[in-house]
């Protein structure tokens, strides 16, 4: 049995604080009333601390405690049974917390956070790195509401149709803005839970390293016969994955004041051994923290298009490249067992030139 409470904020102090008039809490995975109504104070109190050190949540439509926040989250997008939403794989040795989407309220779009079932528990909990990370989480969806509320409206066409990524792939370059997000919702809530740092180190490692094997099985099976439709969509997948991996860890990095992973952790010991990849990850850094000093100031989407850059770079230094003639991909496809920047080049030349 599921319960609505209704959050009425401000009050005597409209526009004082960085919240929204009312937003509804719904809650449908406890069976003890006694649980819902401390877990929604909760929130409450979260939302408040929150708003008070300074996080815009003026487009936050509510919060959706649930048992399958996968599903919760496909119902408040109205997604038809069935549907999956282009996002990230399931990566392993991870579990989702919680996840922020977009839902429309009439004419304005706002954004809506789904939490998990035992996510809302942990903000009671009295073990103290479970309130650190109940806390952690929430000021990550958070941010999530403060920095996608200013992308919709610098940008509001982005948002419910079908993306104009021009002679992009359109599959990369969502993955490039997914980049940003994660960067910018982890460079925000970084000070909340520090110690997060050597978990998004380890998920970068696993998911460079997974995009770097998936691109030779992927292209191995192109090569025996398989379709190169598929090859053309997993590897941008497996590598726009590990880019959102490497923003989440970057934002981690520049949130807590550190510029890049430190010496002796698994991540600058794989980008020591791979000197090509390690120059393309740099630079995406140095193109984040761009974008975060010049939030404010972005006048197209192609603001973007640096990380949508780099992600082609990367996956052409593993064996693939693409370009766009008219209606048409053309990809060519190397089996090469290492990547090396004379085989991107390559790739390059002969993606532009069939």
């Amino acid at each position: 049995m599921g319960c609505n409470y209704l959050l009425n904020f401000h009050q005597n102090e409209e526009g004082k604080l960085l919240l929204p008039l009312k937003c509804l809490v719904s809650i449908d995975c406890y069976d003890s009333t006694e649980v819902r109504d401390a877990v929604a104070a909760s929130i409450e109190q979260s939302l408040y601390a929150l708003a008070l050190s300074g996080t815009d949540l003026r487009a936050l439509d509510g919060v959706t405690v649930s048992s399958d926040a996968r599903k919760a989250a496909c119902i408040l997008q109205s997604l038809p049974d069935g549907a999956v939403p282009l996002e990230m794989s399931d990566q392993p040795e991870t579990m989702e917390l919680a996840r922020t989407v977009a839902v429309r309220r009439e004419s304005e779009l706002r954004f809506h956070i789904v939490l998990r079932a035992g996510l809302g528990l942990m903000t009671l909990s009295a073990k103290p790195e479970e309130q650190a990370l109940a806390c952690g989480c929430l000021a990550h969806e958070a941010a999530h509401v403060e920095h996608e509320g200013h992308l919709y409206k610098t940008f509001p066409d982005i948002y419910g149709r079908t993306l104009d990524c021009g002679d992009r792939s359109r599959q990369t370059f969502i993955k490039a803005l997914d980049v940003w997000s994660e960067y910018a919702a982890c460079r925000s809530s970084a000070e909340y839970r520090p110690e997060a740092l050597g978990d998004f180190e380890s998920a970068f490692c696993l998911a460079l390293d997974g995009s770097r094997s998936a691109s030779r099985r992927w292209i191995e099976s192109f090569r025996d016969g398989g379709r190169a439709t598929d090859t053309f969509r997993e590897i941008q997948q497996a590598f726009g994955d590990a880019f959102i991996c490497a923003g989440y860890l970057f934002g981690h990095l520049h949130g807590l004041e550190l510029h890049e992973p430190q010496e002796g952790t698994a991540a600058r010991q794989l980008l020591s051994e791979n000197p090509s990849v390690a120059a393309v990850i740099d630079r995406l850094g140095r193109v984040l923290h761009e974008l975060w000093l010049s939030e404010f100031a972005w006048k197209s989407i192609d603001v973007f298009a640096p990380i949508y850059d780099l992600i082609c770079e990367m996956m052409a230094l593993y064996g693939m490249a693409f370009a766009r003639h008219g209606d048409e991909w053309r990809i060519v496809m190397s089996d090469e067992a290492s990547g090396t920047p004379a085989l991107r080049d390559f790739l390059f030349s002969k993606a532009k030139a069939q």
